[in-house]
C-alpha cells in the first residue's frame, strides 16, 4: 500500500475510535482519492458510514469490497443485510446466495438465510437452515431464541424443539 493512503487510512481509524467521523471521513477519501479501489480504504469508508447508519451511501462501498473479496463471506452478509434494508428482502437473499457460494459451512449465510426465509413465510426452508446454522454454530440459539424474524416460526413445535436444544 501506498505509504500516503496507510497513513490516512490509520488516521481515519484513530479518528472512528475518537468518534470523530466527519474527520474519519475526510481521512477515507483522502486515502480513496489516490487510491481508488485500495481494499482497506473502501473497507475503512464503509465502516464508517455504517457506524453513521448511513447505508445507503455505505452500500456501494460494501459491494466493491465485495468484488474486490467474492471469498470473503462476511463481506457478503453484511452487503446482504444493507440491502434488506436499503432495497428489499428479494435483494438481500440474492446477495446473501453469494455467501453461500464463498462458504456454504458459514454458519452466519445459514442463521440469515434462515431469518429471510421465516419473514417470507417459508417455515419449512427457514427451518432446515436454522437447523444447518445451529450445527455449524450452537452458540446462535440464544441469539435465535431473541430473533424477531422468526416471531412466524414461534408456534411451531420443531422451532422450539431447535432453539431448546432438543432437536
Amino acid at each position: 500500500m501506498n505509504p500516503e493512503v496507510q497513513k490516512h487510512v490509520e488516521y481515519a481509524s484513530g479518528y472512528l475510535d475518537l468518534k470523530m467521523l466527519e474527520d474519519a471521513l475526510q481521512e477515507t477519501d483522502a486515502a480513496l482519492a489516490l487510491e481508488p479501489h485500495n481494499p482497506r480504504a473502501i473497507a475503512m469508508k464503509s465502516a464508517i458510514l455504517w457506524h453513521e447508519n448511513r447505508l445507503t451511501e455505505a452500500e456501494p462501498f460494501i459491494a466493491e469490497l465485495a468484488e474486490l473479496n467474492p471469498r470473503d463471506s462476511g463481506i457478503w452478509i453484511n452487503l446482504a443485510y444493507i440491502r434488506r434494508r436499503v432495497h428489499s428482502l428479494d435483494a438481500a437473499v440474492e446477495t446473501l446466495q453469494h455467501a453461500f457460494d464463498a462458504n456454504p459451512r458459514n454458519a452466519l449465510a445459514h442463521f440469515n438465510m434462515a431469518c429471510y426465509r421465516a419473514v417470507q413465510n417459508r417455515p419449512d426452508e427457514a427451518l432446515t437452515l436454522l437447523e444447518n446454522a445451529l450445527s455449524l454454530d450452537p452458540k446462535l440459539r440464544d441469539l435465535a431464541k431473541a430473533e424477531p424474524d422468526f416471531q412466524p416460526l414461534h408456534g411451531l413445535t420443531a422451532f422450539q424443539k431447535l432453539i431448546s436444544g432438543e432437536a
